[in-house]
């Protein structure tokens, strides 16, 4: 039967397709990344023009018009194979993908399908994003530890978060918080303040340092860039 090989973000992706090429996932499985990231704007999936504006307010880089193509792709996706297997870690980004993914699932009425669910923390203790994983060692123990889920048991933390629908998500000790924009000003205007004469590509350096070094999470870094360039014209 023929599956389909769904992850959260491009370079994982790219780890698959090679995979896929040198034998150890099948020729025939189709492969798919969610294009999107969840982690920040508007979780409002039913309706992709509020979720578009949200972004656009946050002035993030984005491809809109992939963004959409991809969903398309994806649903379709969903709805024509049987077996499904999610690659996934802690990491905001991806966790938060595979919520909004069972979510959609249940959404859709889509009950029969097989779902398998492949998460790095079943081997690195949630430090490692999927993209950090060994290939192939990483990902051929990751296949035969998946375990087979059911979607509904996880749309509960979904519906949570789409009804906080905050700008954005984080990991924050190890769970997935939503947050207000401003979450990381006090440790900008620190670092502002301690360096005055600090760029904004090394003072938002510093910044996803220290996010990664409390929480081994990442962030994106344009939504910091864009929150420094903000707080050095209006504070």
């Amino acid at each position: 039967m023929i599956m389909l090989e769904l992850c959260f973000d491009i370079n994982t992706y790219h780890i698959l397709k090679i995979l896929q090429a040198e034998n150890v996932i099948d020729s025939f499985h189709r492969i798919i990344y969610l294009y999107d990231d969840l982690s920040i704007g508007s979780l409002n999936v039913k309706n992709l023009e509020e979720r578009i504006t949200s972004l656009q307010k946050l002035k993030v880089n984005y491809d809109f018009h992939r963004m959409i193509k991809n969903y398309k792709d994806i649903l379709s996706q969903l709805k024509n194979h049987q077996q499904i297997r999610i690659w996934t870690s802690s990491y905001a980004h991806e966790k938060i993908g595979f919520y909004i993914i069972c979510y959609i699932l249940c959404q859709l009425k889509l009950y029969d399908k097989q779902i398998y669910l492949c998460q790095s923390a079943k081997l690195h203790n949630n430090k490692y994003a999927t993209m950090f994983l060994t290939a192939p060692d990483d990902f051929v123990t990751l296949m035969k530890k998946a375990e087979i889920i059911d979607p509904s048991q996880y749309i509960k933390f979904a519906e949570k978060l789409i009804q906080e629908n905050a700008p954005l998500r984080l990991k924050i000790n190890n769970q997935i918080v939503s947050v207000q924009i401003n979450y990381f000003d006090n440790m900008i205007l620190s670092y502002r303040e301690q360096f005055p004469n600090i760029s904004n590509q090394d003072l938002c350096s510093h910044i996803l340092f220290d996010y990664h070094k409390q929480n081994f999470a990442l962030m994106r870094d344009d939504m910091i860039l864009n929150r420094i360039k903000y707080l050095k014209n209006n504070h």
